[in-house]
């Protein structure tokens, strides 16, 4: 059983208990009535303009033939879906069904040459250039709607723009050969293509995207294992973002080349693994990269969302910005791992996978999350006083779940998120409690530097779990600015509920019931202020009241004392916060 298998032409496909018909050669079209079954878990059919087919199987889409990576974003996709009910039924069935019979070109994703998303018009004058060091032609247009920049300062015959494109391709994937030793990109012989775009190398095709997009790799070819494609480029980037023709070819070409490399090792893969990592690409080949920080950003606004599960609908800027997650990981463990990230990125489920690799390599999820999670709220404006990102002060840095004193929140925390709350402490003891135990959660408190109300946070001073509710003073602590960062490093498919607050006050906790009042036990009446007995004098109380921090026994006028706490909670606790030096 592979149920990520590739739809192929000509081929029946086996996904779990059924058998997927193959796409006629002849006609181009798929027995859907056959197609959509409980048996195969297929529950609709996507169909990309006529040019790929895929599969969705449980919540993964197996791709056909065509367009799969995109930097484009949620623009590049029109799906036609068969309703969830499994049939091709009433007037919106056969239509799709119509669609499917009239689609061409299923067999491999068209090329501009041939029609496609982003054809060339008929009035293009094409051109080709191959580069010095073999292996990659450019396409381009000379005159007409594509038409590229012209300029040729070194009077090769070649626009310098195109030059451009074949030498960062070719630098690009040097860098992805020689540091990071990772699989080039499929060949065209390796899936017997013949020689597609009129050479065996692999083709970039400069196109109009029309704002649309700015990069698109588009598969060739599948097998059951990895595909080959071809890439296409925005031929001008006039009205981008990019400063300059440099940036904008950096970006694009690092990124589309390493959806290339992607697809040498597997052909389905999660998009929040695949564009996250495509993005990484970027800043390992321009450590400068702008476009890296934008999205990075995307992420950061969003941490309380699982790393693994963004946002519903068309590919959302969170998905690019795990690239946040993959730079942290790899500096962690070095260049060697971009490539078993690769090797395990068609398992069933990659989470669990990715935890496995990390005990591989003498490292654990939790520990590398939680760290991951400290160095995100020491970004932006908070970034400088201890160890972060490099580029952490470029960073727009976190937003608070809450910015206010006492705090309270009351809410579900996903599986590998952390939320941060921001307090102004006035001074003295800082009160912190839970309304019920919530094991697998993990505090971090870090003061703002200089006793600032916000900025640069320093390291953790304290670092506690949930498995204790009971209201606990963490310590005397000076007037201020301070971050608690509430983390779940646990890998699971349940949230954790927690109803967390704290406070200057015991009395100001808000998720706690407050504390009763003193109890008086002599008679009034009679003066008796003894709980033993008149007869021997005993004037003993079980328990001596607690002290506050003027000697008053049972005083609630403040704060208790730090001498009574003990009794004035009766507490045990289990996991103590540990103070941080």
């Amino acid at each position: 059983m592979n149920p990520r298998r590739s739809a192929q032409p000509g081929t029946d496909q086996v996904v779990r208990d059924g058998t997927v018909p193959a796409i006629d050669l002849a006609t181009g079209t798929i027995d859907l009535a056959t197609a959509i079954s409980p048996a195969t878990g297929i529950t609709s059919v996507t169909i990309d303009l006529g040019i790929d087919l895929d599969l969705v199987v449980g919540d993964r889409v197996v791709p056909g033939i065509g367009p799969a990576h995109s930097h484009a974003g949620p623009s590049e996709r029109r799906l036609t879906r068969v309703p969830p009910s499994g049939r091709a039924s009433g007037l919106f069935g056969l239509a799709a069904l119509a669609a499917v019979l009239m689609l061409p070109g299923l067999a491999r994703a068209e090329r501009p040459t041939e029609g496609g998303l982003w054809p060339y018009d008929p009035k293009d004058i094409l051109a080709t250039h191959d580069h010095p060091g073999g292996g990659l032609r450019v396409h381009y247009s000379v005159d007409g709607p594509s038409v590229v920049p012209l300029a040729d300062l070194d009077a090769d015959g070649v626009p310098d723009y195109v030059t451009l494109v074949a030498d960062t391709a070719a630098d690009v994937l040097a860098l992805y050969r020689d540091v990071f030793d990772l699989r080039p990109p499929r060949t065209e012989a390796e899936h017997d293509l013949g020689p597609l775009g009129g050479s065996d190398a692999l083709d970039i095709y400069l196109v109009d995207f029309a704002g649309a997009a700015d990069g698109h790799f588009g598969h060739d070819a599948c097998d059951p294992d990895a595909c080959a494609g071809h890439l296409l480029l925005e031929n001008d980037f006039a009205g981008y973002a990019y400063a300059d023709l440099a940036e904008a070819v950096d970006t694009v070409v690092s990124h589309e080349l390493f959806h290339a490399v992607q697809a040498a090792y597997v052909v389905d893969l999660p998009v929040w693994f695949s564009e996250g990592t495509a993005v990484w690409a970027e800043r390992a080949y321009r450590p400068d990269s702008r476009d890296f920080l934008r999205l990075c950003d995307a992420y950061l606004a969003d941490t309380g969302r699982s790393l693994f599960k963004p946002p519903a609908g068309p590919v959302p800027a969170f998905a690019y910005g795990t690239a946040l997650w993959w730079d942290f990981l790899i500096e962690r463990h070095g260049p060697d791992l971009v490539d078993a990230l690769l090797q395990i990125g068609g398992a069933p489920d990659l989470p669990a996978a990715l935890a496995e690799l990390l005990l591989e390599r003498s490292d654990e999820l939790r520990p590398a999350w939680l760290e991951f999670s400290a160095w995100n709220l020491a970004t932006g404006s908070r970034a400088g006083a201890r160890d972060s990102y490099p580029y952490a002060e470029q960073l727009a840095g976190v937003t608070a779940e809450q910015d206010a004193s006492p705090l309270a929140d009351d809410d579900r925390f996903f599986s590998l998120t952390a939320r941060y709350y921001r307090l102004d402490h006035p001074g003295g003891p800082m009160w912190f409690a839970l309304a019920e135990a919530a094991p697998g959660l993990e505090f971090a408190l870090q003061a703002v530097a200089a006793g600032a109300a916000d900025g640069p946070v320093e390291p953790p001073q304290f670092l506690w779990d949930g498995a204790d509710p009971e209201p606990q003073i963490l310590a005397d602590l000076p007037a201020g600015g301070y971050w608690l960062a509430v983390v779940n490093p646990v890998l699971s498919d349940m949230s954790i509920q927690a109803h967390l607050c704290a406070a200057a006050t015991r009395d100001a906790l808000a998720c706690v019931d407050p504390l009763p009042a003193p109890e008086t036990t002599g008679d009034t009446t009679t003066g008796d202020t003894t709980t033993g007995d008149a007869d021997t004098g005993d004037t003993t109380t079980e328990e001596p009241a607690p002290l506050d921090g003027d000697g008053c026994g049972g005083c609630r006028t403040g704060s208790p004392g730090l001498a009574g706490l003990a009794l004035l909670l009766r507490r045990r606790r289990r996991n103590a916060p540990k103070h941080m030096s």
